[in-house]
């Protein structure tokens, strides 16, 4: 470490964000691990996903396929390290050709009967701005989660079959 740098705090550089869901545990942890369902609701706003491969179980690989709006493509992958439904699920997380700077996510669910919160934790950013590019594409997301789950039209999110 040279003179000039500053050693990342961990809490700097882990991400957040807990959310009420209107739907009971099981229906939102299920959510994150059906193909179909994934795929029509994980990425920002603007984004379309592809879910090509999802193996849910720990050691199972997942890999995601998101699309820009101008043609850019951004292939996503990770390892299951914990499936426990439905309350708890961690996954790695990151570009998938770049695996030593994957991050984890950790997922915990607290089912209040009818509704569920879910706290998403990201941890490992490389920098407190990597970890921010993040904050507002996970919000997007999990918006889209809420339509998904409640039926509501976000877009081109198609509510539960």
């Amino acid at each position: 470490m040279t003179a000039t740098e500053t050693p990342l705090n961990t809490r700097d550089t882990t991400l957040e964000i807990t959310r009420m869901f209107d739907a009971p545990a099981a229906r939102v942890f299920d959510a994150w691990l059906n193909r179909e369902e994934w795929q029509s609701w994980i990425g920002p706003e603007g984004l379309r996903c592809e879910v090509p491969l999802l193996e849910p179980r720990v050691g199972g690989r997942y890999r995601i396929i998101m699309r820009l709006a101008d043609g850019r493509v951004i292939p996503v992958a990770g390892i299951y390290r914990t499936v426990a439904s439905p309350r708890t699920l961690a996954f790695t997380w990151g570009a998938e050709a770049d695996p030593a700077r994957h991050t984890l996510i950790t997922l915990s669910l607290a089912d209040n009967g009818d509704t569920t919160d879910l706290t998403l934790r990201q941890e490992g950013f490389a920098s407190v701005g990597t970890r921010d590019t993040h904050v507002a594409g996970w919000n997007e997301a999990l918006n889209k989660l809420e339509a998904y789950l409640t039926g509501r039209d976000a877009g081109s999110v198609a509510g539960p079959r």
